[in-house]
């Protein structure tokens, strides 16, 4: 989580045993859109609802993309809570024109 740090964040607790959890993830998505007017591009969740490997820092070493949302797992999220914000983007290279030799 160190170069993916969250700025805005909204936690979201849906403990519905009934309830897949991609529609959790969309539902908490949702919520983050109604109270700060953008979508969020991250969610971090309990590694347990992902069952992915984790790496040394304790984060996913997987991720899962659910539409426009990246999926990422984390032990300090709780089970049945989704934390939904936004992550920086990396910055695309500028491409520069071929210099003409000549």
């Amino acid at each position: 989580m160190s170069d993916n740090k969250m700025r805005v964040g909204l936690l979201w607790l849906d403990d519905d045993p009934k309830k897949e959890v991609s529609l959790k993830i969309k539902e908490a998505a949702e919520r983050y859109f109604e109270k700060f007017g953008r979508w969020p591009n991250v969610c971090y969740v309990n590694p347990a609802t992902l069952l992915l490997p984790q790496n040394t820092e304790g984060v996913g070493m997987e991720d899962v993309h659910l539409d426009s949302l990246r999926v990422l797992s984390s032990p300090l999220v709780l089970p049945d809570h989704f934390w939904v914000g936004e992550s920086p983007q990396p910055k695309e290279r500028k491409k520069r024109a071929p210099q003409s030799r000549g």
